[in-house]
């Protein structure tokens, strides 16, 4: 890296949220800088596995069959309560056991693919905004110092996040009352159970990592905190396990350990001038169910698109300002849902009653698809049209509405993080749509089919994110608005009509 140096992105922090940025970006021409100031990943496994709106994303990316060795379940869980993956309502299944290390290492290659510079060893100490550009400075762990001028940047730099305090951001914090052991252990011949189990004197989860690693958590109750600062030891995750379970780990040794609470904290705003919180800067809370990682990409894909746009002068700050006021709900609705979570799981036999009544309430099939699909990210409306707006805009598009032999094609220009009109036939006869293909630019369209007993309208406008944003019967005006917004420029000439 040369002592000055501009750049349109810069992205603090190697992680997959910024690692998953980094990619959108690329996929949408824009080259962004991604700095870390680890000169290597710390191969710690962390965060395991992916929910199925993650699932989804991937393979709506075309990178799904890359992240080889995927565990898929047949349950997510809320609450150590498992729910059957069949109220999720996807063509895919949730994955654990798939280290954090590995996630990062296979969209690590993705961004180089995208010839994305990855530049480690670097450390970002100071920023100042003006109207045009953020300046900052960055030292490297040989202790060079330089500046970089970059149009936006955006902080991937987790829970205690440099950015976050450097721009001011104001935080909604929880004070901590619970605390987890975390440890990634071997020789411990641990049981397999990675929802977790309630005992009298606290909660225990472990589960299989591979190469004779196993995860293990232990959370007991009334145990005080460890000070802030005192390092996690074999002994600590030892000791915890043995009172609460009655069974000793001697012999075991940790690969890696650590603690959490179930403290959250939620940035007021995820814009500040130039500067865009993401991921655990913009949101920290209890672990459960392995939501945080995966809120983080999806908070990625969704800024990818339109930060690329806002670059490229396609669009303007209200494309940007949209980021903010359809991720930060998300983010209430994840400290909402991790909190409740802790507080059914976390505390002693004064909360089974309550777990009692939401076991039972959770076979119930409407009641068992809300949780499911809230822990999963399935459930997100984002408000991209108007009030009155069919029930489909907002949501992800739902692949398996789509006839099997067309849905290829139908997300091939998803893959390319594009728009598309899907112009939707029964296969009965063409369908006259030429005034809505013409209707917006840039996109691709695409004709296909519905899936047998399934039901699409004849046109939907998806964004690059694969949420719909118009759908018939909804005008051709609002079509034209929609298309504005979200993917682009309106179209002057008509093309050929689809047939499909």
């Amino acid at each position: 890296m040369s002592s000055t140096h501009t750049t349109d992105v810069l992205i603090v922090g190697a992680g997959p949220c910024g690692l998953m940025l980094a990619c959108e970006l690329a996929l949408a021409g824009v080259e962004p800088i991604v700095v870390d100031r680890l000169t290597a990943p710390t191969g710690q496994s962390r965060a395991l596995g992916f929910t199925v709106g993650t699932i989804e994303i991937l393979a709506m990316r075309g990178i799904l069959d890359r992240f080889d060795g995927l565990v898929q379940q047949d349950a997510v869980h809320f609450a150590g309560l498992p729910i059957s993956a069949e109220h999720l309502g996807s063509l895919h299944r949730p994955a654990n056991q798939y280290p954090q290390s590995r996630t990062e290492a296979v969209l690590a290659a993705r961004a180089t693919e995208l010839g994305v510079s990855v530049r480690r060893g670097w450390e970002l100490v100071g920023l100042e905004q003006s109207d045009e550009l953020v300046t900052t400075r960055l030292v490297s762990d040989s202790g060079e110092e330089i500046e970089l001028a970059a149009r936006y940047v955006v902080a991937s730099d987790g829970g205690s996040s440099r950015i976050r305090g450097l721009v001011g951001a104001a935080q909604t914090i929880t004070e901590p009352s619970v605390q987890m052991l975390l440890a990634d252990v071997r020789g411990c011949g641990l049981p397999n159970e990675p929802f977790g189990v309630k005992k009298p004197r606290g909660m225990v989860m472990s589960a299989p990592l591979g190469d004779g690693t196993e995860r293990l958590i232990v959370c007991e109750y009334g145990a005080g905190l460890l000070p802030q600062g005192v390092p996690v030891t074999m002994q600590h995750v030892s000791d915890a396990y043995e009172r609460v379970t009655g069974r000793s780990l001697a012999g075991g040794r940790s690969v890696w350990a650590s603690s959490f609470t179930d403290a959250g904290a939620l940035a007021d705003r995820y814009l500040h001038g130039r500067v865009v919180l993401l991921g655990d800067s913009a949101h920290t809370h209890l672990p459960a169910g392995g939501q945080g990682m995966n809120v983080g990409i999806q908070d990625a894909v969704n800024l990818g698109f339109k930060l690329a746009a806002v670059v490229q002068g396609r669009a303007g700050p209200e494309l940007l300002q949209s980021y903010e006021d359809e991720r930060r709900p998300v983010g209430v609705a994840l400290l909402e849902n991790t909190a409740a979570q802790g507080q059914l799981f976390l505390r002693g036999p004064e909360v089974d009653p309550l777990r009692s009544v939401l076991r039972d309430l959770i076979r119930l099939p409407d009641a068992a698809r809300r949780l499911g699909r809230s822990v999963s990210g399935l459930d997100i409306r984002y408000a991209c049209g108007p009030s009155d707006a069919p029930d489909l805009v907002g949501t992800r598009l739902d692949l398996g509405a789509i006839a099997d032999e067309d849905r290829a094609r139908a997300t091939e220009p998803l893959t390319r993080a594009r728009a598309a009109l899907l112009v939707v036939g029964d296969g009965t006869a063409p369908v006259d749509l030429d005034d809505v293909v013409a209707a917006v630019e840039p996109l691709d369209v695409v004709a296909v089919h519905a899936a047998p007993s399934r039901h699409l309208p004849r046109a939907v406008l998806v964004r690059p994110d694969g949420h719909v944003v118009w759908a018939e019967p909804q005008d051709l005006a609002e079509l034209r608005r929609a298309a504005n917004a979200w993917c682009g420029l309106v179209r002057t000439a008509h093309p050929q009509a689809v047939e499909v």
